[in-house]
């Protein structure tokens, strides 16, 4: 996936990269939750959440949204079965860009930029540990 931000990706025409982008998320995602959807609904579904990106969420990244969608699967807060449409990913996408905000309002640490330092400081970890081999 690319850290660049999707308005810019749309920007320099980068289109049918974006598109592809979208369909393996949706196609891992759908294979997170265990649903088996025929290649139909997959399209129909990455079309819809392409349209969303680029008109409501354009100053995230795909690595950003991909990392919404893996939370959102393992949230589970409320207790019930979660089922990948239109509903549910714009209720995590919306949540995430709100609490974002108020984070960075308060000049405190996104939830989004404790992800990536973690994620650093793992590879840093790694590869510290195969430069001692």
């Amino acid at each position: 996936m690319q850290t660049e931000k999707i308005f810019s990706r749309i920007k320099r025409n980068d289109i049918s990269s974006l598109k592809l982008d979208v369909y393996n998320l949706m196609t891992k995602t759908y294979i997170e939750l265990g649903q088996k959807p025929d290649d139909k609904q997959i399209k129909l579904n990455s079309r819809l959440l392409y349209n969303d990106l680029i008109h409501y969420y354009g100053g995230m990244t795909m690595e950003e949204v991909s990392y919404v969608f893996e939370s959102g699967v393992r949230d589970g807060t409320d207790g019930s079965s979660c089922f990948l449409n239109v509903r549910q990913w714009s209720v995590w996408l919306k949540k995430h860009k709100t609490s974002e905000a108020l984070l960075r309002q308060t000049n405190q640490l996104t939830m989004w930029d404790r992800y990536q330092r973690s994620q650093k400081q793992i590879s840093l970890t790694i590869n510290q540990a195969k430069l001692l081999k």
